[in-house]
């Protein structure tokens, strides 16, 4: 687990990795003033903001997760149908 965000409580971490994935419109900037809004950090804030990308590129298993596992996290192949390693 992401060591400055592995003190966040399982709701606000389902909380920001469901903003990562669907909040396409907002900047990086009103994102991270919308976590600080919620209960993060601004230094929890800036480190989910660096998954953002990957969050939007790929879907991630439940569970497996970049923020969660790391280089362990599990993204889905659409030309598999597969869960793999990122």
């Amino acid at each position: 687990m992401d060591p400055v965000l592995s003190s966040l409580p399982e709701s606000l971490l389902r909380f920001v990795e469901d903003q990562l994935s669907n909040s396409d419109e907002a900047t990086d900037e009103e994102l991270h003033a919308h976590f600080v809004a919620n209960g993060l950090s601004d230094a929890q804030a800036a480190q989910a903001l660096k998954y953002r990308t990957l969050y939007w590129c790929h879907i991630y298993l439940e569970g497996f997760t970049p923020i969660r596992k790391g280089h362990e996290a599990l993204h889905y192949n659409a030309l598999t149908g597969q869960f793999e390693l990122h």
